[in-house]
């Protein structure tokens, strides 16, 4: 693409690089526009004698069809593109659940060429149909097709950049750990909160059961929960967790589960335990869970419950951002300076 002023008699046919104005201030021609010869003719009324211009060579394509392209490339599993025109293209949910982004691909995408720019909201984002995830724009106004060649090509190798996983509905179980005279007080402050961030989720929680904080009880209420066929066990105690030899960690090893990992750089919410017991998620939860505002229980769930299966290194990977807004509610809310 050729980019610069040209005289106004070799002007036709080339796309004006800025608007202009006439006499009274109002909008003469846009940028983006593809100059006619009478449109030089109001030019020259405005006693110009050379405009800045682009001139597409052969070898371009528009910045339209090169949004469109790059889009369609990149949009994996539950993404429509749409294409507004401008440069633009714009990728949409089709589904609820959490995005999920190749990060790496993504970057090398932004290294191919200055004009084509892909932004997205970030990698996890839980999002509903007809949410913008992603917002492709081609700068210039044109742009070599060879660079969108290798914009398909990368996307392709990769199988997909932009998707949706949708959630699935998970049947739940809540067990509440504490000593009898602390039964009423638990139930009431745990099981609303948990009840109503499953539901909000699309899942059921179908049982709620309260045990001793112990080792024994609690492997138990585990142990009964899988047989039950619940698919999500969260587990809320009178204590928080602050060892992997902990009461609840130890209850889950006993149930013949495996603990993944303990301690998330995430606050509020960094004494959560993440294990399973075979292939159902196990969650020990920090007390921030009766909180409705976002915590790192707001972060996995959405996560497990569309089928992810989270690892130690996804959750440590959560501290990049991880500092969310505080639970005043908490026994030691953070301190603020004097």
């Amino acid at each position: 693409m050729k980019f610069g002023a040209v005289s106004l008699d070799h002007a036709a046919g080339k796309i004006l690089a800025h608007n202009h104005y006439d006499t009274d201030g109002k909008k003469l021609l846009g940028k983006g526009h593809v100059l006619t010869e009478a449109d030089v003719g109001k030019l020259r009324h405005l006693k110009l004698e050379q405009v800045v211009v682009a001139d597409l060579t052969p070898t371009d394509l528009d910045e339209d069809e090169a949004a469109q392209r790059v889009g369609l490339a990149i949009a994996g599993a539950n993404v429509r593109v749409a294409a507004p025109g401008v440069g633009r293209a714009n990728l949409m949910a089709d589904a609820f659940g959490p995005l999920r982004i190749n990060v790496p691909v993504l970057e090398r995408l932004n290294n191919i060429h200055e004009g084509i720019t892909i932004a997205t909201l970030r990698e996890h984002t839980l999002v509903r149909p007809g949410d913008l995830l992603t917002l492709v724009k081609i700068i210039p106004f044109g742009i070599p097709a060879a660079r969108v060649v290798d914009v398909e090509a990368v996307a392709h190798e990769a199988g997909g950049v932009i998707g949706v996983r949708p959630l699935r509905p998970f049947s739940a179980a809540l067990i509440i750990s504490g000593p009898e005279s602390t039964r009423e007080k638990m139930l009431l402050s745990f099981e609303g909160a948990v009840r109503a961030r499953i539901e909000a989720l699309g899942s059921t929680l179908d049982s709620v059961v309260y045990v001793e904080h112990d080792v024994p009880a609690i492997a138990n209420a585990i142990s009964l929960a899988g047989q039950a066929g619940r698919q999500l066990i969260l587990i809320a105690s009178i204590s928080a967790i602050i060892d992997q030899e902990d009461v609840v960690p130890s209850a889950l090893k006993l149930a013949g589960g495996s603990m993944a990992h303990f301690g998330v750089p995430v606050d509020p919410g960094s004494l959560l335990m993440l294990g399973y017991l075979n292939e159902i998620p196990v969650i020990g939860a920090p007390g921030c869970i009766k909180s409705p505002k976002t915590n790192v229980i707001d972060w996995i769930l959405p996560r497990l419950l569309a089928g992810e299966r989270l690892t130690r290194a996804d959750l440590v990977a959560m501290g990049h951002g991880g500092l969310l807004e505080d639970i005043r509610e908490r026994p030691m809310p953070r301190l603020t300076n004097p």
